[in-house]
């Protein structure tokens, strides 16, 4: 792991020195919820390997809440600032926050819990098109950042968020936790150790079993829905502005491209991210086919309800699959998964498990299972960890913008119906041609709407 700047703990004493320092000097901060969580929290000794790590969460929808319900079970993580532009979702996260402490802030403006000095760490948990300027704004604030998968929206901006990470010298985990589960640990080994032979073709694969109707119409009365405390120009953001529709927002924002890449950055994130990890992070696609439609489903999203890409590396193909509408599966199938297929036999693995299924050619393997293993608490006392230790986590920022990357090259293939070769230096896909201008333009589509994605980033005062 590498190691980062040499800050923590002597910067982290002095901090807690001022801050207890004010809470003694000025009556007025006790009233604020930072000097109160921080008085709460100082023990006699100055604070050690035991402190609290004091996070502002930034979305509390339902992943959010997930993570919140996460770290309310731990001893070593206390949330001290909430945010949410949607009234109902933040104060159902302080509701659960209440249970056990009282004292946090809440916000709007997700760069209102980043200026939070005694925030130590944020929790990024917005729609995928949200992520990068949440990333940015907390990177340059020495903020450590948990960021939900899919990293980004597209390929710039995740460039842009590693070296806003790397250059802040801030730790950052991403919330590809399959990789902290002992079981997808125990496969990836045994595909890289050779147990199932060499491994030339990884499929990972997400299926529904959508009714035809799929979302419906989705909701337009934008007036009501911002009674309940929607803002919706702000959840927009930088990409173009569109008329008002639910589905254009809680959880369905992932159906449209303009925000999120469908089944192939959601679940695919997951999935193509363990393949990945297993054959060799080092390697990157030569080219990227993409098929697929929207030939089923009547609701109004612009993702396809069919999907079928495949990436060619130089010694092996992974292809992705997804089906909105018919999930069936081989019996003793998940409605995910990823398979292995070696010389030797083919491991698949899911959130249920693995199983080695030897192959009779070649001589085969031995047949090998295992059932789940711990995934969430597991991958936040890796974030946790790497924080105290000042190293990089399981999932740092690179092998996020690596899976999504590759994610993003097959939603570039499908919108421009066509195979890419792709330049791994310059990160763009390679040719002249119109389909490739049309794949690349989707890759490095600008920033709309006074955003940017160099400081400052929000440019919206300026003339």
């Amino acid at each position: 792991m590498k190691k980062r700047g040499d800050v923590s703990r002597r910067d982290f004493i002095q901090k807690a020195t001022k801050t207890a320092l004010g809470v003694t000097l000025g009556a007025g901060l006790v009233r604020t919820a930072q000097s109160q969580v921080y008085k709460s929290i100082l023990p006699p000794n100055i604070l050690g390997a035991n402190e609290r790590l004091l996070t502002g969460h930034i979305g509390t929808g339902g992943m959010g809440r997930s993570h919140l319900g996460f770290v309310l079970q731990r001893d070593d993580v206390q949330p001290i600032a909430l945010c949410d532009i949607y009234r109902k979702n933040l104060e159902r996260g302080a509701q659960m926050v209440k249970q056990k402490f009282s004292n946090f802030t809440m916000h709007k403006d997700f760069r209102e819990v980043i200026e939070n000095k005694d925030v130590d760490a944020v929790v990024i948990a917005t729609p995928d098109h949200w992520h990068c300027l949440c990333v940015l704004y907390a990177a340059d604030a020495k903020k450590h950042i948990y960021c939900e998968k899919p990293l980004s929206t597209t390929i710039e901006e995740g460039r842009k968020m590693v070296e806003a990470v790397r250059r802040n010298e801030v730790i950052f985990q991403g919330g590809t936790m399959q990789r902290s589960g002992a079981h997808f640990q125990e496969a990836v080994e045994l595909v890289r150790s050779g147990y199932i032979g060499k491994v030339a073709h990884v499929e990972t694969f997400n299926h529904e079993d959508k009714s035809i109707e799929g979302i419906g119409p989705g909701d337009s009365d934008q007036a009501k829905w911002e009674r309940e405390g929607l803002d919706w120009e702000f959840h927009q953001g930088w990409v173009e502005h569109k008329p008002f529709n639910t589905n254009r927002w809680i959880y369905h924002f992932r159906w449209f491209l303009e925000y999120s890449g469908g089944k192939i950055t959601d679940w695919g994130a997951h999935l193509i991210d363990i393949g990945l990890w297993a054959m060799g992070e080092d390697k990157q696609p030569r080219t990227v086919t993409a098929v697929g439609g929207k030939y089923v489903i009547k609701d109004n999203r612009t993702t396809p309800d069919t999907l079928e890409a495949v990436w060619e590396f130089d010694d092996y193909i992974l292809t992705f699959s997804n089906r909105v509408y018919n999930m069936y599966l081989p019996k003793g199938y998940s409605d995910h998964g990823i398979l292995f297929h070696g010389t030797l036999g083919t491991l698949r693995v899911d959130r249920g498990g693995y199983e080695v299924i030897p192959v009779p050619n070649n001589d085969g393997c031995e047949p090998k299972k295992a059932g789940p293993s711990e995934l969430n608490q597991a991958h936040w006392t890796n974030f946790i960890t790497s924080i105290r230790d000042n190293k990089d986590p399981i999932v740092p920022v690179e092998c996020l913008h690596n899976t999504t990357r590759v994610c993003h090259m097959g939603t570039c293939a499908y919108v421009a119906g066509a195979r890419l070769v792709w330049d791994p230096v310059n990160e763009k896909f390679i040719g002249d041609d119109e389909a490739t201008r049309k794949a690349n333009a989707w890759a490095y589509r600008p920033y709309l709407n006074g955003w940017s994605l160099t400081p400052p980033y929000d440019r919206r005062q300026r003339a």
